[in-house]
């Protein structure tokens, strides 16, 4: 069942009504898309924010509108961060995800192969039974790809390097042994502000000031992911105490991206909750990038 209603309305209609509005934002792409169905498909991965959608489903918007302008992916691994329940990395290998849309159902072949090529990763559901980060980016997935949408749901709890390289590198090694037209989507929001996070290095006020020094530091992180450098990204991240919670998503989409031939990252939206929402107690940033060939 899904575990995201609120940050996403609950029935079809709503739901439905609120992702048009997403992509006709002025912080979206300003219209929803028609999938091009003979498409170049050269988008190889991708990054997603996961906050609601009152937030951040306009620059998530942004991301599925070239998405679906680039074709039909035959799968999508999602990878995103455990923000409490559960540890490690585990895979949700079989069954269906039901969101108010229907149900999405799982690639199970491909998660037999990722299983055989990254050993850190645990064929285990429960990681994801209380975690909204990659639930929110189905609803998208669904209005542009219907019945036919498969997804190999990855949530990971471990941020280090060497992790991220191994799940990365097995996701690039299951792209070859099983042939699939893969887009990987790490789920994100960049730094998080404020004393509902307990973090506010430059205090609360000014907001100017503050949104300044949030933007400068997702700058400078967005900055090593366009350079497609997982090592400099995760320094940078740990260096600046970073509050991204999906750090560890990214460093792997980055990974697998250049081990399947991707030559360049690109950003494609960056806002705040500031911005979408006008808050000043808690203050977000959310991007959405492109790797692609």
């Amino acid at each position: 069942m899904p575990c995201a209603i609120g940050f996403y309305p609950g029935d079809r209609k709503s739901l439905e009504s609120t992702i048009e509005k997403c992509y006709t934002s002025k912080y979206g792409p300003g219209a929803r898309p028609k999938v091009n169905q003979t498409g170049p498909r050269k988008i190889v991965a991708g990054i997603s924010p996961h906050a609601g959608y009152i937030y951040s489903g306009a620059v998530a918007a942004t991301l599925y509108y070239q998405i679906a302008l680039d074709g039909v992916p035959q799968t999508f691994v999602l990878v995103g961060p455990v923000h409490g329940f559960g540890a490690g990395v585990g895979v949700m290998k079989r069954g269906v995800w039901r969101t108010p849309l229907g149900d999405v159902r799982m690639d199970e072949e491909f998660s037999d192969v990722l299983l055989s090529h990254a050993d850190v990763i645990a064929d285990d559901s429960s990681v994801h039974e209380e975690e909204h980060s990659l639930e929110v980016q189905l609803p998208f997935l669904q209005l542009l790809y219907g019945d036919g949408l498969r997804i190999v749901p990855i949530a990971t709890s471990l941020g280090d390097l060497e992790t991220c390289t191994e799940i990365g590198k097995g996701i690039a090694k299951s792209v070859r042994k099983t042939k699939r037209d893969v887009v990987v989507i790490a789920s994100t929001d960049m730094t998080h502000y404020g004393i509902h996070y307990g973090f506010a290095p430059v205090g609360m006020s000014p907001v100017g000031k503050v949104l300044d020094w949030v933007r400068n530091i997702d700058a400078g992180a967005i900055k090593t992911i366009e350079a497609l450098d997982e090592e400099k990204f995760l320094k940078f991240v740990k260096e600046k105490r970073m509050t991204m919670c999906g750090y560890a998503p990214v460093a792997t989409a980055i990974v697998a991206a250049k081990e399947l031939g991707v030559s360049r990252g690109e950003l494609v939206k960056y806002v705040t909750s500031y911005d979408t929402q006008g808050s000043t107690d808690a203050i977000v940033g959310y991007c959405s990038m492109l790797m692609w060939k």
